[in-house]
């Protein structure tokens, strides 16, 4: 069985990385293991599942990767739940040195964890709603305007070509055509942004 170690680095918390370095390191003394293989990992986006799986792709059925603890596999609980169910379904072992959880494919204890996480991820989507809502209550009661204030215009990936818009419409084309001049597949998107800034009625400035 190969044997890989993940070690979670961030350079906001170095503090974090020499525990990680430190419980990895007397975790393989004490189980006597000959080698393993370092595999370091900085977290850049929220697909920290997506990242993982790129970076532990080389790893071969039936070894054994080594974390600190479970959330060396993301951010979040539902993003580390769905990392540890890919892994185990290439079958690979997860260890969690400060968990002390062995996960497995097929493994009852397995089993039983994973059924408590879904349940955690379900608590944590209901909470969560909660709160949203309940602060929303307050500041409706607080007599502060929900939502964007009346008047606000979203930025839209037309603006950048607004001049050439103005110009086309003087010269008489149809949304259809200045769609298509500009390289926009559906003319719908445009013909309601021109709408909604009223650019027929401003295309003197």
């Amino acid at each position: 069985m190969n044997t890989y170690a993940l070690i979670k680095y961030s350079i906001y918390d170095k503090k974090s990385v020499e525990t990680q370095v430190s419980n990895l390191k007397n975790y393989k003394t004490t189980h006597n293991l000959e080698q393993i293989s370092i595999i370091k990992y900085e977290q850049k986006s929220k697909n920290s599942m997506t990242e993982i799986l790129s970076i532990t792709s080389h790893i071969e059925p039936n070894s054994q990767l080594i974390v600190y603890n479970l959330s060396s596999l993301g951010r979040y609980t539902y993003m580390i739940y769905d990392t540890i169910l890919a892994l185990m379904d290439k079958d690979i072992y997860i260890v969690s040195v400060q968990d002390k959880y062995e996960l497995k494919k097929n493994d009852k204890f397995t089993k039983f964890i994973l059924k408590i996480g879904t349940q955690i991820i379900d608590m944590e989507k209901e909470l969560s709603s909660h709160r949203t809502k309940e602060a929303l209550y307050y500041k409706k009661l607080s007599g502060k305007v929900l939502g964007k204030p009346v008047g606000t215009v979203q930025k839209s990936k037309f603006d950048k070509d607004l001049v050439n818009i103005k110009s086309y419409l003087r010269a008489g084309h149809s949304i259809r055509q200045i769609s298509k001049l500009l390289g926009y597949n559906n003319h719908i998107g445009l013909n309601n942004y021109i709408k909604k800034r009223d650019i027929r009625k401003n295309l003197q400035k």
